[in-house]
């Protein structure tokens, strides 16, 4: 009875944990932090130490791919350097700025940060305004299917502790 009160409670928190993402916190490292906890409740059984090593990774690769996202969003759509690396710093402070605001305003500053900073360091660098639009828009575009990403790999790793960690 025990394990089952814990699991249902891990399984619980882990999701809280994904919803943190929505604040643009890094709720997803809950799960394999709560899943070793259970794992070593279970001597290491539940989940197996493979499946906790396979969670890593899953969100390990979230997270770059969460960081690729502003990248390769704003260099494809023709973004400079500095305007690529200032969308980062944008999503960043707008996830920080937006997180008290709302219930989803750590995804929308995020979103807006990426794309406020690239397009206004493409206008200090006096660049086209259509192109300094168009950037910015990569940027932005560039950072939602990063969180979105971030989002549905959280909850494939939720998915697969649920399945692998149900106490027999």
């Amino acid at each position: 009875m025990l394990d089952l009160t814990l699991y249902t409670l891990v399984l619980l928190l882990s999701l809280a944990g994904i919803l943190l993402n929505i604040l643009s916190l890094p709720g997803n490292w809950l799960i394999p932090l709560l899943a070793l906890g259970l794992s070593w409740r279970t001597n290491w059984h539940h989940p197996t130490p493979a499946i906790l090593a396979a969670i890593v990774a899953v969100l390990t690769l979230a997270e770059l791919i969460e960081l690729a996202g502003s990248l390769l969003g704003a260099k494809t759509f023709g973004a400079s350097k500095s305007a690529t690396w200032a969308a980062i710093a944008g999503a960043i402070t707008g996830a920080l700025i937006g997180s008290p605001l709302a219930l989803l305003g750590g995804i929308v500053g995020a979103i807006l940060g990426a794309f406020l900073a690239a397009w206004l360091t493409e206008l200090i660098k006096q660049r086209p305004h259509k192109q300094a639009l168009k950037s910015a828009l990569g940027a932005a575009l560039g950072r939602a299917t990063g969180l979105f990403i971030k989002i549905s790999f959280g909850l494939a790793t939720w998915l697969a502790l649920a399945l692998f960690a149900w106490p027999r």
